[in-house]
């Protein structure tokens, strides 16, 4: 009888749920940031995460990227600001969110984005399309590393300017445990 009740329960919620991992060989995050002096960017090729959709909609997304991960193409810029981001303390930079909305190939994104052990709400919509055998989200949005209590380098006793543009490239493929 037990066994019966756990397949009526259960078999439903497995049947219709699906989980999405990122391909992280074919995915990305970007950060690009400036300075009066210059502008910069790094990029994070190992990007992980999970997509959880149900009916072939994404219900929930966990992403995650170790801060670390990032390279600007200056090994001492990338030293220096794993430095300022504490990053032995706070090692990754996610994003988590259970509230999406899926209108066409737009996916509108309600979610926490933690950084430097700071949480803030982040709302964006990115581009949501599907080929034959993947799923891309694509998107961009900006953040000030202020709210995240990061201290904001200087060079030349001028700092960088308060605002990142983030851009990411996440390429989803089935995963069956």
């Amino acid at each position: 009888m037990n066994k019966i009740l756990f397949l009526l329960l259960f078999v439903p919620v497995i049947l219709t749920a699906q989980q999405l991992r990122v391909a992280t060989a074919n995915s990305f995050i970007t950060y690009e940031a400036s300075h009066p002096v210059h502008d910069w960017s790094g990029t994070s090729d190992a990007v992980q995460g999970v997509v959880i959709m149900e009916n072939a909609i994404p219900k929930r997304m966990a992403i995650a990227a170790a801060v670390s991960s990032f390279n600007s193409k200056n090994s001492n810029r990338d030293s220096h600001a794993l430095e300022v981001l504490d990053a032995l303390l706070f090692p990754k930079v996610s994003f988590y969110s259970e509230e999406m909305d899926l209108n066409k190939d737009s996916l509108n994104l309600n979610g926490e984005l933690k950084f430097h052990g700071v949480s803030i709400p982040l709302e964006t919509i990115a581009v949501w399309t599907k080929t034959e055998d993947a799923w891309t989200l694509e998107g961009e949005f900006d953040v000030q590393p202020s709210k995240f209590d990061i201290k904001l380098p200087s060079f030349m006793l001028v700092k960088m300017r308060d605002n990142m543009r983030i851009r990411f490239r996440l390429e989803l493929r089935t995963f069956a445990p």
